[in-house]
Order: C-alpha cells, then sequence, then structure tokens
C-alpha cells in the first residue's frame, strides 16, 4: 500500500521543486498518489496540469489529481505539505511598502511585514489543521509556511495532538553556502545551531573527523580573508537579493563573533544598513511578482500547451529536496537529523520551556528527538526573550483579535523604534487586512 502525499498552496511557485524532488524519490517514499490543491482555480488549474505532464513523463504509474476543494485533496491522505500565503505577494508588497513609508523594515518575517503576514496566515493554517484531523487524523503534516515562528507556537498550542512539524529551508540553504566555501559537502558536515525561526545562530560546524571548522571561519572572517558567501547551491537564491543577504552573514559574524548568525538577523543587528540597502519602491515582492510570478506560469502555461515538460527549466532547488527528505525520514524511520521548530522542553536549558524553538532535530518514524544545546549566552539568550515575548502575542492579538496585544507585540519588535512608528503601521494594517485579519479586531 502506498503513500497518498498533498500539497495545499499548489499554486505557489516552489511547487514544482517540490514535484521534482517527489518524482526523485518516488519509490524510497512510497507515493503511490499526489494531489495538488490551492483555494485558487487558476493557480491550481495550471499546476495540476504541469504536474500531470511531468508525471506522465516521468512516473506514469502515480496517480495524480488537483482540486480546490480541502476535503477531497486531503481524504486518504498520508503526507501533506503546506505551504500557503494568504493574499499572495500582492499583499505581501502591500506590507514592504506600508512599514517603508513609516520607516521600517517591512520584510515577509521579520518586523512589522511579518507580523501582519502571521495574522492572514494563523487562520488559515489552523482552518486546515482542524480538517486535517477530522479528514486524515494520522497523516503527518510538514508546514513549510510562514512565517513560522507565529505559525508554529499557534498549531502546537492550539492542536498538540496534531502530528504536525513546522520545518524552515533557511538553514540548509545557509549551511550549502558556508560548506561550498569550506570546501565540502554538506552533508558531510554537521551543524550546531539554536535560536527561534529566522532568528539564530550556529555554534559548531563538524566534519567527519570530528574538527570544529568555525573557529577558522571566525579567522578567516575577522582577519578579512572572507567578506562573503555567494557560491549558491540553490537555483532560487541566484539573485541580487540572495547575494546581498548571504554577503551579510559575513558581516553579521564580524560584529558577533562568538557565533555564525543565520542570514535573517542582519534585519535585526543592521536595520538602518539594510533600509540603505534595499529599493523602497521596488521592493522584494515587487520584485517577485514581476520575476518568479510571472515566469514560472507562463512556462507552466507553455507545457500544458506542448504536452511536456521534458525540457522544462522549473525543476529544481533545495526548498523541495528539504521537504521531502525530511519526509523520507519519518517513513523509512532513518532519523537523520533536521532544524525543525518544536517546543523547547528543555532543549536550550535557560530558555523558556513552554516555548517554540528552533533547534536540531534526529527524525524517525516516532517524531522528533531534538538535540540537546545546554545553556546559552546571556546576549542570545536576551535577543530571543524579547523576539520570543513579541511573538507570542502577535499569536494571542491573532487568536483574539485583541488591539492591545497586537501594540505590546509590535513594541517587543526590536525593529520598530517607538510606540508612535508601531501604532501608525498598526492603524495601517488593520485598514489594509479587513479581509485577512480576525473580525474581532474591527468590533
Amino acid at each position: 500500500m502506498g503513500n497518498k502525499f498533498v500539497i495545499i498552496g499548489a499554486g505557489s511557485t516552489h511547487t514544482p521543486g517540490i514535484l521534482a524532488a517527489l518524482t526523485a524519490k518516488a519509490d524510497e517514499i512510497k507515493m503511490s498518489e499526489l494531489c495538488l490543491h490551492d483555494i485558487e482555480y487558476d493557480r491550481v488549474y495550471h499546476m495540476g496540469e504541469f504536474n500531470r505532464i511531468y508525471m506522465s513523463e516521468h512516473r506514469p504509474d502515480i496517480k495524480t489529481s488537483w482540486t480546490t476543494d480541502l476535503k477531497e485533496a486531503l481524504t486518504g491522505a498520508d503526507y501533506v505539505f503546506i505551504q500557503i500565503r494568504p493574499g499572495r505577494n500582492e499583499q505581501r508588497a502591500v506590507d514592504e511598502h506600508t512599514c517603508y513609508k513609516h520607516g521600517l523594515i517591512g520584510q515577509e518575517t521579520c518586523g512589522l511585514g511579518g507580523f501582519a503576514f502571521a495574522l492572514r496566515t494563523i487562520p488559515a493554517i489552523l482552518e486546515i489543521v482542524k480538517t486535517a484531523l477530522e479528514v486524515c487524523p494520522n497523516a503527518w503534516l510538514l508546514n513549510y509556511s510562514n512565517p513560522e515562528a507565529m505559525v508554529s507556537e499557534a498549531v502546537y498550542r492550539t492542536y498538540p495532538q496534531a502530528k504536525m512539524l513546522c520545518i524552515c529551508d533557511m538553514p540548509i540553504s545557509q549551511q550549502e553556502q558556508v560548506a561550498a566555501y569550506l570546501g565540502y559537502d554538506e552533508k558531510d558536515l554537521t551543524f550546531k545551531y539554536f535560536g527561534l525561526n529566522h532568528f539564530g545562530w550556529y555554534t559548531n560546524i563538524y566534519n567527519k573527523k570530528g574538527e570544529d571548522l568555525l573557529p577558522q571561519l571566525r579567522e578567516d572572517v575577522l582577519s578579512g580573508k572572507v567578506t562573503g558567501l555567494s557560491a549558491s547551491q540553490d537555483a532560487g537564491k541566484l539573485d541580487d537579493y540572495w547575494f546581498k543577504t548571504f554577503n551579510n552573514v559575513i558581516k553579521g559574524f564580524k560584529a558577533y563573533p562568538d557565533f555564525m548568525p543565520l542570514c535573517y538577523l542582519q534585519y535585526y543587528y543592521f536595520h538602518d544598513e539594510m533600509m540603505e540597502q534595499f529599493d523602497h519602491e521596488f521592493t522584494r515582492a515587487d520584485s517577485v511578482l514581476a520575476g518568479r510570478e510571472i515566469t514560472v506560469y507562463q512556462e507552466c502555461k507553455r507545457v500544458i500547451e506542448t504536452q511536456s515538460a521534458k525540457d522544462s527549466y522549473l525543476i529544481s532547488g533545495v526548498h523541495g529536496n528539504y521537504i521531502v527528505d525530511l519526509a523520507s525520514s519519518i517513513i523509512n524511520d532513518k532519523r537523520e537529523r533536521f532544524i525543525v521548530n518544536v517546543m523547547n522542553n528543555g532543549a536550550i536549558g535557560n530558555f523558556n520551556h513552554d516555548a517554540v524553538v528552533e533547534v536540531p532535530c534526529y527524525v524517525g518514524a516516532s517524531g522528533v528527538e531534538p538535540v540537546a544545546v545546554g545553556y546559552i549566552p546571556q546576549f542570545h539568550k536576551s535577543l530571543m526573550e524579547a523576539q520570543k515575548g513579541y511573538e507570542k502575542l502577535a499569536v494571542e492579538a491573532c487568536l483574539e483579535g485583541s488591539y492591545d496585544k497586537a501594540l505590546q507585540a509590535i513594541l517587543l519588535n526590536k525593529t520598530v523604534p517607538s510606540y508612535r512608528k508601531g501604532k501608525e503601521v498598526l492603524d495601517d494594517f488593520l485598514e489594509l487586512n479587513k479581509d485577512y485579519w480576525n473580525p474581532k479586531f474591527y468590533k
């Protein structure tokens, strides 16, 4: 008996990379059926037909389908990949421009762009999990949807019985960069890491001889031998935005050299520099809308028109491999190591145990086993505590429709300098998100 896989939010332009990874490992993961779901007919039609054609050429034995009906998609599901974006990149662009208008970073997970995104995403995710628990209660739900930090806090608390893992491909992408610089294959290194989603640090990098390579990397950074990480292995991260972002890892490491920061800490370490570095008139969301959103769907239409995906360029990327490798580790009880968002429960000894943290875990058929990190330094702990306070209050504000908690959350975010700035952005967001946020905000 094979496994039915479902992709929720299949209209995403990242879906083809997941399809390729699923197909390449179809036997390993025992995939017998694949269903694509999205709430928008036009997007799921094009991605669903692309998938049908691609699979017919590579694995015609695997049943394929697509639908806008969530219960239909989830019926009989064994593994569900979730990658939704309520409001799509159009609303992301609204977030970014609104924040820039007030002199703040608007990035989709960090700062107040992430706040607005979370309050749109959490209700939709909870509805998906609720439906899955009714329709396919034994299915594994693997979530890629951002902002992962707040989504995981909401899901793990609301539906602790769900077999759900919240993951992010950013650590593996950065690890690929670092491994390339060090002259290794990423799989031949063990990265020790702790933090929150998009808010973490690497403490050690071990090779198979047990040698820690991080001290040498630190020396190279401090001496000026290395100034950036740009040897990307992921075709989806080859543009100027990502070159700048990965190069800022080195800038952050030089500023605070105890541990190597995850790239997203650039927005917290260097808020003013980030404001100067990126175009306020043509934001990252604008770039995606003008680029990938158009080219991916043009390619889907071309494949549908020619009825062949044999020469399609869409099939690639670390993003797809990571989530499929995680599923394979569960299915085959491999107990491989992944960075996962989990309830702390002592993994970080001197951090709130009743909080979701992002740490390495061994993943197998029985779920996840977090690696014990131990005690972390005061600097990193204090940054995490403020960020976690922001995340928890944002989740409570979302679920309760509480303006007061929303304002409290905003003031805890390190990218927000004052009450006045935070309130101005919140009031703008309330008006701009009426179709997505909890209706209680508006009573």
